[in-house]
C-alpha cells in the first residue's frame, strides 16, 4: 500500500472532523505538498539514493537513470529528493549536497557546463570557453559540496530531427563524471534511451528504471490505481471521505487522467479546492466534472474525448482506454520537424485502441 507525505490532521490525527478547525489557505498548501508515494515512486527515490550513496563508496560512481512520459512523475521524484537533502549554507559557500541541473535543447558541451554553472549560482555562468566554463565547472562542484548530480531534460542529448546521439556531449559527460567522481542521475523522456544506448554512456548509466502511467486494463494495474485514490482520499484535508476509490468514481477518474499521474492529481486538487470554495467537506462529481472542462478538456493527450464526470459512466470506452504512455509517439512535440512528421493526425480512436 502506498503511503503518503504531509502533516497529519492537527490536534487529533485519529479524527478528520478536526480539519475543520483549519483555514482554507493552509489546507490548500498541504494538498499542493501532498505527494503519494507509490511502489514505482519509491523505486525511483531508492535508484536516486542508491547511486548517492555510491560516492563514499570506492570504485566508480554508479550512475542511473529515470525516464518516462511527460507527467508520470519524473519531476516529483527528484524534487522529493531533493528536499531530503536541501542546500546547507556554510561560513565558506552554500552546500548543495543534490544538485538538479536542467539540461537546454540542441545540448552541448559547453551547453551542459554552462547549466552546471547556472545550477550552482555562477553569476558568470555563461561566458567563457567550453574549457574555461569545464574548468570552472568542476571546481565549484567540488567546492559546494555536490555529491549528486541530476540532469533532467537528458533527451536534449538526443537529436529527434536527425536520430542522433550529441557523441561530443555524451563523450563531454564522461570526462566530468570520471574526473570529479561524482554519481549522475539523468531524468527525461523515453528518446533518452537512444543516448543511454550509445558508446560512452550505455557502460555507465546501468541502474534504469521508467516510469509508467497507470493501467486500467489490468487487475494489479487498477488496484494500484484506486489504491492511490484511496491514500489520496485518506490524507486530503477534508473533515469526510469523498470515496474516491469507488469503482465508479475512479473508472471516471481514470477517463479524465488516462493514467498520468500529473493530471490526477491536477484534477484531484483543483476538485478539493472547489469543494472548499462551496464549503463543503467532501468532493462531489460536479467539482470534477467542473475541474476536468477548466483545466484537462483542452489536452491533446485526451484526444476528442467527453467530459467523464457527466451522465453514465462510458464503461466501454474504460474498457478499451490505453494508458496515455501507451499511445504517445517518439518525437510528436519535441521539435516542430518531429512534429510534422506524423503521417496522419491524433484522433480520439488512437488514444481509446480502436
Amino acid at each position: 500500500m502506498p503511503s503518503s507525505t504531509g502533516p497529519p490532521p492537527p490536534h487529533n490525527t485519529t479524527d478528520r472532523r478536526a480539519w475543520r478547525s483549519v483555514s482554507p489557505a493552509e489546507r490548500l498548501d498541504v494538498a499542493h505538498r501532498l505527494i503519494v508515494l507509490h511502489p514505482r515512486f519509491r523505486d525511483a527515490v531508492q535508484l536516486l539514493q542508491r547511486c548517492h550513496q555510491s560516492q563514499t563508496q570506492a570504485g566508480e560512481p554508479a550512475c542511473g537513470a529515470i525516464l518516462g512520459a511527460s507527467g508520470v512523475g519524473k519531476t516529483s521524484v527528484v524534487e522529493h529528493y531533493l528536499k531530503l537533502h536541501p542546500p546547507v549554507e556554510t561560513d565558506t559557500a552554500t552546500r548543495q549536497p543534490v544538485l538538479k541541473v536542467t539540461l537546454q535543447p540542441d545540448a552541448r558541451p559547453k551547453g551542459i557546463a554552462a547549466d552546471i554553472l547556472l545550477a550552482l549560482g555562477d553569476p558568470a555562468w555563461s561566458s567563457g570557453t567550453v574549457q574555461t566554463l569545464t574548468s570552472r565547472a568542476t571546481k565549484l562542484l567540488q567546492r559546494c559540496g555536490v555529491e549528486l548530480i541530476v540532469l533532467d531534460e537528458f533527451h536534449h542529448l538526443f537529436d529527434m530531427d536527425r536520430a542522433k546521439v550529441m557523441t561530443k556531449a555524451a563523450q563531454w559527460l564522461k570526462v566530468l563524471i570520471v574526473n570529479t567522481r561524482i554519481p549522475v542521475v539523468v531524468c527525461g523522456m523515453p528518446e533518452a534511451e537512444h543516448v543511454l544506448r550509445a558508446e560512452h554512456t550505455e557502460r555507465r548509466f546501468k541502474d534504469r528504471i521508467t516510469l509508467r502511467c497507470f493501467n486500467w486494463r489490468t487487475p494489479q494495474g487498477r488496484q494500484e490505481f484506486c489504491g492511490m485514490l484511496k491514500k489520496l482520499d485518506q490524507t486530503l484535508p477534508l473533515a469526510e471521505l469523498s470515496n474516491l476509490s469507488d469503482v465508479e468514481i475512479a473508472g471516471r477518474c481514470y477517463l479524465a487522467c488516462r493514467g498520468i499521474p500529473d493530471y490526477l492529481m491536477t484534477l484531484i486538487r483543483g476538485a478539493f479546492a472547489d469543494a472548499l470554495q462551496r464549503g463543503s467537506e467532501r468532493i462531489e462529481m460536479a467539482d470534477f466534472a467542473r475541474v476536468f472542462e477548466r483545466k484537462l478538456s483542452q489536452q491533446r493527450v485526451l484526444g476528442e474525448q467527453s467530459n467523464p464526470f457527466i451522465g453514465d459512466l462510458d464503461r466501454p470506452a474504460l474498457d478499451r482506454v490505453q494508458p496515455a504512455d501507451e499511445t504517445r509517439r517518439p518525437g510528436v512535440g519535441l521539435t516542430p520537424r518531429a512534429a510534422r512528421s506524423r503521417k496522419h493526425p491524433v484522433t480520439a480512436n488512437d488514444f481509446l485502441g480502436v
